[in-house]
């Protein structure tokens, strides 16, 4: 039997213990926010009794990024980055609505001029970079200063990842959720606007 068709005939007690493996590998040992951790763990693969085509191949795929190595190593470091916050006595998430309004703007505003074709790098592209970030951290109540601007790059570069979107997109899939969009590509754009247009 092929490792696809193995994984298509698992239980669901089967596919949550490949998710629950997933997190403690990479939340294990690490001083992780409990109410954060309890709400990664509390989403899991949901297959209807007579799921799609569709949500079968969703499933086939989330498993089998749940069990790369890479992915696992990329969501630990992560994790780390979250533990060593915590540790620093950071509160990683605080700031919510602000953190919201900033992920609004920079799937708006970023999105646009990555549409648009707009170079980061470019006088157009820092033009924006400028408005987005001014916007941001008014929303933070702070200003847009050396310091906002290093803080925000090493978060970003911390938490933005194609994979780690793409596992929520297919849970949404094997669940019944609305379509979540991709907006990476957008924070990819704004982190190399961040790093052109230094502190």
């Amino acid at each position: 039997m092929s490792r696809m068709h193995e994984l298509a005939r698992l239980s669901e007690e089967e596919r949550r213990h490949i998710v629950t493996d997933f997190f403690d590998d990479v939340f294990g040992g690490l001083s992780i926010d409990p109410d954060f951790e309890g709400r990664m763990r509390s989403v899991v693969p949901d297959l209807p009794d007579e799921p799609t085509a569709t949500q079968i191949d969703a499933w086939i795929e989330l498993a089998t990024l749940v069990g790369d190595a890479g992915f696992r190593q990329r969501i630990r470091q992560m994790a780390q980055d979250h533990s060593a916050a915590r540790q620093r006595g950071e509160q990683p998430g605080a700031g919510t609505e602000a953190t919201q309004a900033g992920v609004a703007m920079v799937a708006e505003r970023a999105g646009a001029a990555l549409a648009a074709g707009v170079d980061p790098v470019s006088a157009e592209g820092q033009a924006v970079l400028a408005e987005l970030l001014a916007d941001w951290a008014a929303a933070a109540q702070t200003v847009d200063s050396a310091e906002f601007r290093a803080g925000l790059l090493t978060n970003l570069e911390s938490g933005t990842d194609r994979r780690a979107e793409r596992y929520w997109q297919l849970l949404g899939i094997i669940n019944g959720w609305p379509p979540i969009p991709t907006v990476v590509p957008a924070f990819e754009w704004l982190i190399a606007a961040l790093r052109f247009g230094g502190f």
